[in-house]
């Protein structure tokens, strides 16, 4: 404020104060001096019934009259008010604007337009309102009084604080929501979307994109949505709730339960649309999962009764059959035939017994087993059973693992595996059976609900063979489904084989590669004897199931590492994909071994790449690790297989005897060791 302006303020402001106290006749005659013409009673009377709050000052800015609307809204009576500067009438930092900043102006221009200041009501509180004033100046151009009208905003400043707050919650609501979240034009543009949603579709860039919504989705679900939105739209539902599949930009498929409401103006226009994503991905594949076991426990349930019901029946043919066999004498056709009848009626009831061992109700003798001296003791039968062209290959763990089994009917799976090994191997090739300890944790649990987490002794049996396909791997276990010609299979070992493992509380698992081979490896749950401990060798593998898995230090390193995850396995590729994330790793997916080499030429900087073994298109993972370390030699490489070691694809070859190798399924806590010290190898 310049001086000339403080000067007089202050020296009328003093003049007031003085005057008010000591002058009061001289200010009644100054408020009647404000109306002097003959109609003066009557602008009196319409200043003071206006329902708009208005008071009069004079030069000094002292109150010389208000109107009723005035002390009503502020609850002071006219007495209280008038003769006081108005500036008494504000809280401090109110009053300093009025002095420097409105005031000045207003000296200058003669006018004020909705300032907005606050006002002390009579009981302390405070009142937010707009001030206009209008100046009337003397002869000399000197002000001589001010007609000021005030707005109270009061409540609706409240209300926009309200609303403000509001806005700003469901703002910090809408960006920390676990769940993805985004804010739709009619047109389909994403406007604002919260990180959850980007990180599912991983587009950081989601609001510049040119893309439309729907434009995102999985091509089979966009008439589905479409449609639903149609529905919506029209007024035919009121909200649409649907499972949607999305595309990411690496091609990647994810599943998201879908909900979509509609935000619409005063005039019942649509302006927005409230769109949110719910991850469904791993649910619908642990559900499958479940599916899958549920639909083997009720083929179990109708397998073991059709076979309770046929073994009464053939007891019945049988039965007979033998109190015939003493009457029918001197006739030797007709005792070759009752004898043959004899003969088909006892392969029936050992085809029973078969179903039964599916069934899991099949009559077990479990004894404490060694399992390496019982895989170890059937190295000749296997070798006998796989024919001259087989490579037969038996590999134990250290220790001696033990297990409470039937070890006749573990002998009797692993022969039935060797056979189904021989003939998906046709012109010769490679079997292996070995041994391992395994440690099934929480996580793989969660995947497969049949599955109890704990120690195990795993009995694999891996051929080189054919390999089968995803959808033959889904039915492999049901009873009487092969793939032999007619009459070369019954369709029932691996039925048993399935049995046998989960009436004896394990698990049983494939792995596949069409082109490449098969392994089939049964869990068997670990009977640790008194004072037996695990071997060096096998702690890695057994850590416990909560350890912590702790994200990469930002210190370490002026950048998070990045790690090229190659696997042609979607599903499999997502989870290590996910954990490598959790770890704090930055990631780069490449579904082959040729994606992953144009990923290295797109990204130079990756620092580790993590490869599947056998892959399609011709080059395995180890080719990829050779032609990926010609492009960059610092390049460090882990790679991962569904195959136990001793089955693994070119596992004699020297460069990879000592590299970092980790088997599936792997666990968090195993995959973020061998990462970390790969990285940190030089």
């Amino acid at each position: 404020m310049n001086a000339p302006f403080r000067s007089e303020w202050d020296e009328q402001a003093a003049r007031a104060t003085s005057w008010r106290i000591e002058k009061p006749e001289a200010h009644r005659a100054a408020v009647a001096g404000f109306f002097p013409d003959q109609n003066g009673g009557v602008y009196e009377q319409l200043l003071t019934q206006l329902p708009v709050m208005l008071h009069c000052m004079d030069g000094s800015g002292r109150m010389l009259a208000v109107n009723h609307s005035w002390c009503d809204a502020l609850g002071y009576q006219p007495g209280d008010v008038v003769g006081r500067p108005f500036s008494e009438f504000l809280p401090p930092e109110s009053r300093s604007r009025l002095v420097t900043e409105i005031y000045p102006k207003y000296l200058v221009t003669g006018t004020c337009r909705s300032e907005e200041i606050l006002l002390t009501r009579k009981d302390g509180s405070l009142s937010t309102v707009l001030l206009s004033m209008t100046a009337y100046r003397g002869d000399k151009g000197r002000l001589e009084r001010s007609v000021c009208t005030i707005e109270d905003i009061t409540k609706q400043k409240l209300a926009a604080m309200a609303t403000a707050r509001s806005d700003q919650r469901f703002r910090s609501a809408f960006a920390a929501a676990v769940h993805g979240m985004a804010v739709v034009s009619p047109t389909g543009h994403v406007e604002v979307a919260n990180d959850a949603l980007k990180s599912f579709l991983s587009r950081p860039g989601i609001e510049t994109d040119p893309m439309g919504f729907e434009d995102f989705l999985h091509k089979d679900d966009r008439g589905q949505f479409l449609n639903g939105m149609r529905q919506l739209l029209t007024g035919e539902v009121s909200s649409l709730q649907m499972e949607l599949r999305f595309i990411t930009p690496e091609n990647k498929v994810v599943h998201g339960a879908t909900s979509v409401a509609l935000v619409k103006n005063e005039k019942g226009e649509t302006e927005q649309l409230i769109v949110q994503l719910v991850d469904t991905t791993e649910r619908k594949t642990v559900n499958l999962r479940l599916q899958k076991a549920q639909k083997m426990e009720a083929i179990g349930q109708l397998t073991g009764g059709l076979a309770h019901d046929f073994n009464n029946l053939l007891t019945v043919i049988i039965g007979n059959l033998q109190l015939l066999d003493g009457k029918v004498g001197g006739d030797d056709k007709s005792m070759k035939r009752l004898a043959e009848c004899v003969d088909a009626a006892r392969k029936g009831s050992e085809l029973t017994k078969q179903l039964l061992a599916f069934a899991r109700k099949q009559e077990l003798e479990p004894k404490d087993t060694e399992i390496n001296s019982l895989v170890r003791g059937m190295e000749a039968l296997v070798a006998r059973a796989a024919g001259e062209n087989i490579e037969v290959h038996v590999e134990t763990m250290a220790g001696e693992p033990h297990s409470l089994i039937d070890p006749s009917q573990l002998e009797s799976a692993i022969l039935n595996l060797a056979i189904n090994a021989r003939d998906a191997m046709p012109n010769g090739g490679k079997l292996t059976v070995e041994t391992q300890s395994a440690y099934l944790d929480r996580f793989y649990a969660e995947k497969n609900p049949e599955v109890v987490p704990g120690h195990y002794v795993m009995v694999a049996v891996s051929d080189s063979g054919l390999g089968m396909s995803q959808e033959l791997l889904e039915q492999v276990f049901q009873p009487f489904f092969t793939t032999k010609s007619n009459g070369k299979g019954s369709g029932l070992g691996l039925s048993m084989v399935y049995g046998f493992i989960k009436q004896s509380g394990g698990h049983i698992s494939i792995y596949s590669e069409v082109g490449h081979g098969t392994s089939v490896k049964m869990y068997l749950p670990r009977r640790m004897k008194a004072g037996e401990s695990l071997v060096q060798d096998e702690v890695v593998s057994a850590v416990s199931e909560v350890a912590v898995v702790q994200p990469v230090p930002v210190e370490s390193a002026s950048r998070r590492p990045k790690i090229l995850v190659v696997e042609d396995q979607e599903a499999v590729r997502m989870v290590a994909c996910g954990f490598l994330e959790d770890f704090g790793y930055e990631v780069v997916e490449a579904g082959d071994g040729f994606e992953a080499l144009s990923r290295l030429q797109e990204h130079d900087d990756v620092d580790l790449m993590f490869s599947d073994v056998v892959m399609p298109g011709g080059m395995n993972g180890f080719d990829l690790a050779q032609a990926a370390q010609s492009l960059k030699p610092a390049l460090k490489i882990v790679h991962t297989s569904g195959y136990p070691k001793g089955a693994m694809v070119h596992q004699d070859e020297p460069r990879f005897r000592e590299g970092f190798i980790i088997m599936k399924p792997y666990r968090r806590e195993d995959l973020q060791k061998i990462i970390k010290d790969a990285l940190e190898r030089q």
